[in-house]
Order: C-alpha cells, then sequence, then structure tokens
C-alpha cells in the first residue's frame, strides 16, 4: 500500500508539472506574438506618414501651376492700349493739340489732318510720322521740328518756317511751298508746289 501511494503522488506530481507547462509555454507564445504584432504596427505607422507628406507635396504644385496659367490668359484677354487717353489714329482737334502743346512737344504719329494750325508755334516739336493732310499751316513755325516720314500732303505750307527741320521721307506730294524758308534759310520761290522751286536766299527775295 505504501509502494503505491508513493506512485500515485509521483504521478500526480508529474501530471500537474505538465499541465502547468502548457500554459506558460502559450502564454509565451502569445506574448510573442503580441510584441511581433507591436513591432509590425508601427513600422506600417511610419510608412503611412511618408506617403501622405509626398502626396501633399504634388499637390500644391499643381495648384500654383493652374493659378499661373489662368494669371496668363487673363492678361493675353485684357484689351490693348487701354490706358491711353487719345487712343491711336484718332483725329484731334484744334483744342486738344493745343492743350497737349502745353504739357508735351511729342506729337508723333497724331493725326492732325485737315486742321486749321495757321500761325501755330510748333518748333521743335517731334512730328514723326504724324499725318498732315491737306492742314493749314501758313506762316506757322516749324524750325528745329522732326518731320521725319511726316505726310504733309495737300498740305499749305506757305510762308512757313522749316528752318533746321529734318523731313527725312516727308510726303509733300501737292503741298503748297510758296514764300516757305526751307531748311537751309533759302526762301521758296512762288508757285512751288510739291517742292522748293527757284530757291533763293532771304536777301535777295524782295
Amino acid at each position: 500500500m505504501t509502494i503505491f501511494r508513493v506512485v500515485v503522488v509521483a504521478a500526480g506530481i508529474l501530471g500537474a508539472v505538465s499541465v502547468a507547462d502548457i500554459p506558460s509555454s502559450t502564454l509565451h507564445a502569445e506574448e510573442g506574438a503580441i510584441v511581433a504584432g507591436d513591432t509590425a504596427t508601427p513600422a506600417a505607422d511610419q510608412i503611412e506618414p511618408v506617403a501622405q507628406k509626398r502626396v501633399g507635396a504634388v499637390v500644391p504644385g499643381k495648384k500654383k501651376k493652374k493659378k499661373a496659367s489662368v494669371r496668363s490668359k487673363t492678361l493675353r484677354n485684357l484689351p490693348p492700349e487701354a490706358s491711353e487717353v487719345i487712343p491711336p489714329g484718332k483725329r484731334l482737334s484744334s483744342e486738344e493739340l493745343m492743350a497737349l502743346l502745353r504739357t508735351s512737344r511729342d506729337l508723333s504719329g497724331k493725326n492732325l489732318s485737315g486742321l486749321n494750325l495757321v500761325g501755330v508755334n510748333l518748333s521743335k516739336c517731334n512730328l514723326k510720322g504724324a499725318d498732315l493732310r491737306n492742314a493749314d499751316l501758313e506762316r506757322a513755325d516749324l524750325e528745329e521740328s522732326n518731320l521725319e516720314r511726316a505726310n504733309l500732303s495737300g498740305a499749305n505750307l506757305k510762308m512757313v518756317s522749316l528752318r533746321l527741320s529734318g523731313m527725312i521721307g516727308a510726303n509733300l506730294e501737292k503741298a503748297i511751298l510758296d514764300g516757305a524758308i526751307w531748311q537751309d534759310g533759302r526762301i521758296c520761290a512762288k508757285g512751288s508746289v510739291g517742292m522748293c522751286l527757284d530757291a533763293a536766299s532771304p536777301h535777295s527775295a524782295k
């Protein structure tokens, strides 16, 4: 009986030991899984913000390019010469011309065709490319003015002063030059139309 009890007690001890070992091993396995899961989770968390950062860096760039393209289209659609007070090609009135002469001597490209400019002081004016067709410039002062490529066809230039003026490419077709003072100081003879004919010195023309 004593030997039998010893065997039973020994068997019970061995069973208790084996049973105690099972939970501890399982517990260690679960802890290992939890640890492995914890190490895997931060890796995923670290990848996700990087991807978001990259996307965020690209999107603003596209928006800026779109705004820049819209701005350039807007500038191209603006009406040209919107800030000019006098539109190009518009025929100035005598009043507008007088007002302009009070602040500037630049009349380049201006349309002065058909105006009554008798005796007007236009000396040292920039009249490059100006339209003076059929204008009445009798006795007007154009000394030292720039008349390069100006259109003076049909203009009345009787007794006008053109001394020291620049007239390269000027159109004098049918312009009346009777008694006009030419660039070099000579006076154009009567009947000069389109050119200074029979020019004489101021001393001999009396």
